[in-house]
């Protein structure tokens, strides 16, 4: 009796430090055979909110077809071709990233030699100084991680724009209009609006029930402007970086979280509260007052950079 008794209590304990245990990430890959159609000429493959892994964009026009973001290296690029190929007979093909981070563009040495890569100036600048870094970080989650980046290599682009507006004719009608935006989560952050489907891919620029992700080169009052720049293009459909796709009105849900954020920042340093008493408080505010979004831990940086811009 006493050993099973002691056995049941060693199973219960078991299972109850099992519970405990966060549960295993799933593996950052791009789901094939998952596309979705999102406009007459705009196709999607969801992340499924799984970490490392973009909202992968597939834009075809009536002579060539655009992808939005490559992945983790270059297995995920090869999957995304195949997803690709079986939506579109184009064989001219452009690339497009939106930010430098490795999820992002580290898979780009799978694109045929064909593929016009469209990059912006202080994006390319992003990648050269902080790209092999960042890949590296992010090869040392995990071993799979580790194999997808392997001597990860980055595609040299072929068209580097300067100006804050670059657009690519697809042909049929189909125009892609590519504005850099930055500082705002990165500082070569880069947005693409399809035309005239209205469909907007916004990066990490605007996020669906999620805190936006400031970085040090973050600017607050930059983002919230960028935001009524995004508004005025009048999206019916938004594809963030990662989490669910939504409509037009998540970026006036980000404007007033920055806006409410700010209007309190202002409040604070007027208490003569210092930066960091202002992020716990206004982290456990927004958390309370969005009890659904993710990525509360991201509220501290936003407020910091309210201070940092303030008067």
């Amino acid at each position: 009796m006493k050993t099973a008794a002691v056995l049941a209590l060693s199973l219960t304990m078991m299972a109850t430090v099992a519970a405990q245990q966060p549960a295993q990430a799933p593996p950052p890959l791009v789901k094939e055979n998952a596309t979705i159609k999102l406009s007459e000429h705009v196709y999607a493959i969801p992340d499924d909110s799984v970490p490392l892994v973009p909202n992968v964009g597939i834009i075809v026009g009536g002579k060539a077809t655009l992808v939005v973001d490559t992945g983790l290296g270059p297995r995920n690029g090869e999957a995304i071709l195949r997803e690709v190929a079986k939506v579109s007979k184009n064989t001219d093909l452009y690339l497009v990233t939106t930010h430098f981070h490795a999820e992002h563009t580290a898979g780009s040495s799978a694109f045929p030699a064909n593929t016009k890569f469209v990059i912006s100036q202080t994006q390319q600048k992003d990648l050269d100084e902080l790209g092999l870094t960042l890949a590296a970080q992010f090869a040392g989650r995990s071993a799979l991680s580790a194999e997808l980046l392997k001597d990860v290599k980055f595609r040299r682009p072929d068209v580097v724009f300067f100006d804050r507006q670059y657009d690519i004719d697809l042909g049929g009608a189909v125009r892609v209009r590519l504005l850099a935006v930055g500082p705002t989560h990165t500082r070569g952050d880069t947005v693409l609006s399809v035309e005239p489907d209205r469909v907007l891919f916004a990066g990490d620029v605007v996020m669906n029930r999620a805190f936006l992700a400031f970085s040090q080169y973050s600017n607050a009052q930059t983002w919230i402007s960028v935001l009524e720049q995004l508004d005025a293009l009048h999206p019916v459909t938004i594809v963030p970086s990662h989490g669910p796709i939504g409509d037009g009105s998540l970026i006036g849900q980000q404007r007033g979280v920055l806006d409410a954020l700010q209007a309190r920042v202002r409040v604070l340093r007027m208490e003569g509260r210092s930066a960091d008493e202002a992020a716990t408080l206004l982290t456990a505010e927004m958390q309370a007052k969005y009890p659904g979004w993710t990525g509360p831990n991201r509220v501290g940086a936003a407020v910091r950079s309210f201070y940092a811009g303030a008067p």
